[in-house]
């Protein structure tokens, strides 16, 4: 990952939690809410079933003591990824690096506790200034795209899976976690399915 940007004061610590807590997920909420639309963000009552019933992690990233990011992240086990459903910075502290350490901190703690080889996003693809520069973004943090672009029948955009590949570099070329845009859609269309379930 290229080094970001530290912001003032202390290095950013990572909270992660298994659990559903009301009172987490209040601090957490504006910096959620402030960052996605209504129709992309999923609600309260979904999130705490993904909490209470799959391996989904709820982060919480501090400076200073106080919250200003947040992800949800849940565990694909059929490929060894982590899938970042979402990640938010607080509108307050964005540019300055925070969203590159928190995933930098995710990706540190997912190998460390699951032996995680690969982040795995999806990213809307979006032709405008914004939409570009959240793959900039992406990109920016190690993640590669594939080719494949994905349509969900529910949401008229259009997505792209982006994967961070974690293994080391003297990882043999037939042991390299698969760029198969279409077979991690698959990973990525259950997940939503699983959560989503009642």
């Amino acid at each position: 990952m290229n080094a970001p940007q530290e912001p003032a004061g202390h290095p950013l610590q990572l909270n992660t939690t298994s659990s559903w807590s009301d009172a987490l997920w209040m601090q957490l909420y504006p910096i959620y809410e402030a960052s996605f639309p209504e129709h992309i963000r999923k609600p309260e009552r979904i999130v705490r079933n993904m909490l209470t019933n799959m391996d989904v992690f709820l982060h919480e990233g501090t400076l200073d003591g106080r919250g200003c990011s947040m992800a949800l992240t849940g565990l694909l086990r059929d490929s060894g990824l982590l899938l970042v459903d979402y990640l938010a910075v607080s509108p307050a502290v964005r540019h300055q690096g925070i969203g590159r350490q928190t995933l930098q901190a995710i990706a540190d703690w997912a190998k460390a506790t699951y032996q995680i080889q690969g982040l795995l996003i999806e990213a809307e693809v979006d032709e405008s200034e914004e939409g570009r520069s959240r793959i900039h973004f992406w990109e920016g943090c190690g993640f590669e795209p594939t080719e494949y672009v994905h349509s969900y029948v529910w949401i008229p955009e259009k997505y792209q899976a982006m994967l961070l590949d974690l293994q080391p570099e003297s990882t043999p070329q037939e042991e390299r976690l698969p760029r198969d845009g279409e077979k991690l859609f698959r990973s990525i269309e259950a997940f939503h399915r699983a959560s989503y379930a009642r």
